[in-house]
């Protein structure tokens, strides 16, 4: 069985971060490992350029991993499956298959997922047409997909926003329905809409989705029909910590980035998978006696 000092899931921004802070605090195995085939999270899916001093998200990715030397061991298209109280992580991929990898300590850097459509309360039917809107961004940014317009954008939080703007860029027409009075996202988002295509919808939401094959309209609550023929849904992020369940308590885990609470800034994702980092070389240090 292999076997390393400290094991990281996710090599997003917490966890690239976190490697490279325990490197440098002199850990001296690291195994990161992510479901994607690639590293850097959702970065390499950003082309906005929010992220450090002007970086877009692929940029800032390779900012991240140029932090992290060739001895720590990164395993993409790879998907840990279970977290044992003995210290051992079932891990699977499509060329290996199962195999158990045992560590001193685990930092879960896991990250989020977005709630889907099925998850609220919208009638009607599930034509071809609706993503959540971090997929769509995926779809764009990293497969070249173009989606048809109009489109809806259910939600105004930071992916929303962002979504509309690259959306209104490919020269589409959006309505983005908010059920609160005013947007949810950073203020800087909002701003790089002025003088675009969206229209906004505040007080209200998607009752029901009409279309068979695909996707054709929408219907608010208060009874308005939008024709649609994409439907972003933006309702937001769920911390991803299925694998921490039962063990909270123990001294060698730890949790960080968008997996311990959803953050809306970098910096303070970065902030997080640091001390992380930190704290996990501390508690390998004092396994070898060492001060």
């Amino acid at each position: 069985m292999e076997h390393c000092e400290l094991l990281i899931t996710g090599a997003g921004a917490a966890g690239l971060a976190a490697a490279a802070e325990a490197e440098r605090c002199g850990v001296r195995s690291i195994i990161i490992i992510d479901s994607r085939p690639y590293p850097g999270g959702i970065l390499p899916q950003c082309i906005h350029r929010g992220f450090g001093a002007g970086l877009d998200g692929r940029e800032y990715a390779e900012k991240l991993l140029g932090g992290i030397s060739e001895n720590v061991k990164l395993l993409c298209g790879c998907t840990v499956l279970s977290v044992s109280s003995d210290r051992r992580a079932l891990v699977s991929d499509a060329v290996n298959g199962a195999r158990e990898i045992g560590f001193d300590a685990l930092i879960l850097a896991s990250g989020s997922y977005e709630i889907p459509m099925g998850a609220l309360p919208i009638a009607g039917t599930r034509p071809k047409g609706i993503h959540t809107a971090g997929q769509m961004q995926e779809l764009m940014n990293l497969h070249g997909y173009s989606p048809e317009g109009p489109a809806v954008i259910l939600g105004s939080g930071d992916i929303g926003l962002i979504m509309a703007w690259q959306l209104s860029k490919a020269g589409i027409e959006i309505t983005l329905v908010e059920k609160e009075t005013a947007c949810g996202g950073m203020a800087r988002n909002l701003r790089a809409l002025e003088g675009s295509n969206v229209g906004f919808i505040f007080q209200n939401s998607i009752k029901e989705v009409l279309g068979e094959k695909k996707i054709e309209a929408v219907v608010l609550m208060n009874g308005s029909v939008l024709p649609c023929r994409t439907l972003l849904i933006a309702a937001g992020l769920k911390c991803e910590r299925a694998l921490a369940e039962g063990l909270e308590k123990e001294k060698w885990l730890w949790l960080c980035g968008n997996c311990a609470r959803i953050h809306s800034m970098i910096e303070s994702v970065i902030k997080e998978g640091r001390e992380a980092g930190i704290s996990a070389a501390a508690f390998l240090r004092s396994l070898r006696g060492i001060k």
